[in-house]
């Protein structure tokens, strides 16, 4: 899930946009001259745990944040206007969500399913989560497309395609095949077959489209200087 902050280059904002959980291609933004992007990514429940927001009731919605957020994202969104440098919109934020924190929900049971997905780059089948979870496979499967609005296997599959997708992204000497075989995929058209339903195009366009965002990032990490970019992505998505 992401929170994405523009505004153009000539300081008038532009827009706060809210995207949670995708299961599928959603839209394409085309924007025109030069902005400023800030862009915060939550895992799948830290809406919920920050600003009590159900995914299950936003999966494959756009929307303004403000529309779902309410004023704390508003006042979010005019202090990070305020700011001058990346690194001051960074404090602001840092300084909102421990403010956040403070009141966070408990991680409960699906939520630390999600985030075991996550760590194992989508490769835990539901029967070791369910078995952690302490309940059976059928209602472990209810209870977290109930929670994610999506069911353990397609979110697996999402969080296999990124970490696919980041993978290839950080380096030029793996081919998809080997990037297949290192996230755990059948064979090499099964990966293909799952970036064509999460993007719409082939794994070689997707990753066109990534290069086109996080250029510099990519080209140092390929070349072996990324410790020159201080505000280096975590994760390469799209």
């Amino acid at each position: 899930m992401t929170w994405h902050w523009l505004r153009h280059a000539n300081a008038t904002p532009l827009d706060a946009v809210g995207t949670p959980l995708l299961t599928r291609p959603h839209a394409t933004l085309l924007y025109q001259g030069t902005f400023q992007s800030f862009v915060i990514m939550f895992q799948v429940h830290g809406l919920t745990d920050l600003l009590g927001v159900p995914p299950s009731e936003v999966t494959n919605h756009t929307y303004d944040a403000d529309a779902v957020l309410g004023r704390p994202i508003r006042e979010l969104e005019q202090r990070l206007g305020n700011c001058k440098t990346f690194r001051q919109r960074v404090s602001v934020a840092n300084h909102f969500f421990s403010e956040r924190l403070k009141h966070a929900q408990a991680v409960d049971r699906m939520a630390f399913a999600a985030d075991q997905i996550l760590t194992a780059s989508g490769k835990l089948p539901s029967a070791e989560l369910a078995g952690q979870a302490g309940i059976g496979v059928r209602q472990f499967q209810r209870e977290f497309s109930a929670r994610f609005g999506a069911s353990p296997k397609l979110f697996s599959r999402i969080v296999r395609f990124q970490n696919a997708l980041d993978t290839k992204a950080r380096t030029s000497t793996k081919s998809w095949t080997d990037v297949a075989y290192e996230l755990g995929y059948y064979d090499q058209m099964h990966m293909v077959h799952d970036f064509k339903e999460f993007t719409g195009v082939s794994p070689t366009e997707t990753l066109r489209q990534v290069e086109l965002l996080y250029r510099a990032q990519i080209a140092a990490i390929r070349a072996g200087r990324a410790a020159e970019h201080p505000n280096m992505a975590r994760r390469f998505v799209i």
